[in-house]
């Protein structure tokens, strides 16, 4: 598979990153004693500490938190650093969406100036911070203070994706952007394929990725615009539309 089929592919299924992003619990090694006593304190201290968060959430609900909790003595199997509060924001309004996108310190996506007439905003999400991105700064500044449980605000600046979703009756166009790969960062100008011809060379793709997309790199991110099988716009329809969907 050549580099810019790779690219287009990526943003079909990028869908699928919005879904579970859950680690399934374990459960812990059989302890005993004083290390039992001290797994204990540690589990009270995070029940203190997620409590004390979610009391702060319940006034901001915006806000983010991530929470290290350390795993020295418990030995579990689960996730030292966790996110708590709205890393992953969805909206309903694009002047909502804005709000938060304009303050990401990166291109971002912004409603396209030509946009087809008769099509409405349905749905924006963005992909904020995941917990292993913040997992040594957290486990550095804990052991600095001889904490097993250390938590903070944080106020993040950067996404790992963006989907913007817009309908015209049956019809829909869904922008998206998303980190990428220091290695698929040389892909030049657009690359356009058809719900026909993706279906042909990939019949085992999911229905939900049969769609026609216009996918590109700009400023070391993918961006992506794809539409139903049946829809009428054309790829220089699309283009028109890439050339003013980034806001740099």
């Amino acid at each position: 598979m050549n580099k810019s089929m790779k690219i287009t592919v990526a943003a079909l299924s990028g869908l699928l990153m919005l879904g579970s992003m859950n680690v399934a619990s374990e459960a812990a090694p059989d302890i005993s004693g004083s290390t039992a006593a001290a797994v204990s304190k540690v589990e009270q201290l995070e029940k203190e500490e997620t409590a004390r968060i979610n009391k702060l959430l319940e006034d901001n609900p915006d806000d983010s938190y991530m929470v290290y909790v350390s795993n020295e003595l418990t030995k579990g199997k689960r996730l030292e650093t966790f996110a708590m509060g709205n890393t992953h924001p969805e909206y309903n309004t694009y002047e909502d969406y804005w709000k938060k996108a304009s303050t990401l310190k990166e291109p971002v996506l912004k409603q396209p100036k030509n946009l087809p007439e008769n099509y409405r905003f349905v749905s924006g999400k963005i992909v904020g911070p995941y917990s292993s991105e913040y997992h040594n700064e957290m486990e550095a500044e804990a052991k600095k203070l001889k904490k097993q449980v250390h938590s903070k605000k944080v106020n993040w600046t950067k996404s790992n994706m963006i989907l913007l979703h817009y309908k015209n009756g049956t019809h829909y166009i869904k922008f998206q952007s998303a980190r990428l790969d220091p290695k698929d960062k040389k892909q030049k100008g657009y690359t356009y394929i058809t719900a026909e011809e993706l279906k042909k060379k990939y019949p085992k793709l999911g229905k939900k990725f049969i769609t026609n997309t216009l996918s590109w790199i700009e400023n070391g991110k993918s961006f992506s615009i794809s539409t139903n099988p049946g829809n009428p716009l054309k790829e220089e329809d699309l283009i028109k539309m890439a050339k003013t969907v980034v806001k740099k």
